[in-house]
């Protein structure tokens, strides 16, 4: 789904991450024009070499540098999926999950719009400032918390909905989500805590404001 505002334009798809992984040939045919293959024993592997000038070549045959060699390759990507606007339980989760980010973005940057125009009225230091700012550092919090859970609880593996079944090398697994605690941004949670402390820092700038003016 494509969205455009006047110069801006966003894309939005459904879509899933995957994961894949293989191990890496030890040793190969070069001669063969296939990107990966199947070795004697019936495994999957890839066609990768460190490629620092020490692999072996012997009658087309490479093979491995012993000291420093690549043994597996796991490759992420997504799966991009279209759908008929049938019912689904996983894209009803997808659905509510986007709309509980766009309702957390639009509180955050109202937030911080009030914000810039009380300190844009000179009311910089004072009991509303400080209030805006706990807000915005709480659900700065707020939101790192609700990400994974988000993540967690709108997945296929709890709402159901979507399967997949690979036929053949090399096998696509959706992506596990860490859900709690796992997947919290202790970034974002330390964002959040820094904006608190500012906040006191505020309070206590609003009450010498507040005094200085008492005692003009």
């Amino acid at each position: 789904m494509d969205y455009s505002a006047g110069p801006l334009h966003f894309r939005d798809a459904l879509a899933v991450q995957v994961v894949t992984a293989s191990p890496v040939c030890q040793e190969f045919d070069i001669r063969r024009l296939l990107p990966n293959e199947y070795p004697g024993n019936g495994d999957f592997c890839y066609k990768l070499v460190q490629d620092g000038g020490e692999q072996i070549i012997h009658d087309g045959v490479v093979s491995q540098e012993e000291s420093i060699r690549p043994t597996e390759a796991m490759l992420t990507g997504e799966v991009r999926l279209a759908t008929t606007g049938g019912w689904n339980s996983w894209v009803a989760a997808q659905v509510v999950k986007k709309v509980v980010i766009g309702a957390v973005i639009t509180t955050w940057l109202l937030l911080l719009w009030r914000l810039l125009a009380a300190s844009a009225a000179g009311d910089a230091f004072s009991s509303r400032t400080v209030r805006l700012l706990r807000a915005l550092g709480w659900l700065t919090i707020a939101a790192a918390v609700l990400a994974p859970a988000l993540d967690h609880f709108t997945g296929a593996h709890q709402v159901g909905g979507l399967h997949f079944a690979s036929y053949g090398e090399p096998v696509l697994e959706p992506v596990g989500t860490e859900g709690y605690p796992g997947g919290v941004s202790l970034a974002q949670v330390a964002l959040g805590v820094l904006v608190l402390l500012v906040a006191e820092i505020f309070r206590h700038g609003a009450e010498i404001e507040d005094e200085r003016r008492l005692t003009v």
